[in-house]
């Protein structure tokens, strides 16, 4: 299973992470946050301070903290993560 399992560097809208199979790649994010769905807190995610706390989930995934939203059966909306699989990283990504 393609997992990542380092953040190298984090630079405004561009995450470097090393996956279990050895390789190191760069995802470029900026149009990636800007194309996301409606439960995304894009403003949140541009934010530099904000952007460089990205993170390594137990599965691999890349995930930001209460960067998105759902909605509860209430209609309430509850603040969650924003994440990408391993999978969609490595292949939206490039090798440094």
């Amino acid at each position: 299973m393609l997992k990542a399992i380092e953040i190298t560097e984090v630079k405004p809208y561009q995450v470097t992470c090393r996956f279990n199979n050895g390789e190191l790649r760069l995802i470029e994010m900026e149009k990636i946050i800007r194309d996301s769905n409606s439960f995304v807190n894009k403003q949140k995610l541009l934010e530099p301070v904000f952007f460089k706390q990205a993170a390594i989930g137990v599965f691999g995934q890349l995930y930001w903290d209460n960067a998105a939203y759902f909605k509860n059966e209430n209609g309430e909306l509850i603040p969650c993560e924003f994440d990408l699989s391993p999978e969609f990283v490595f292949h939206h990504s490039t090798i440094v």
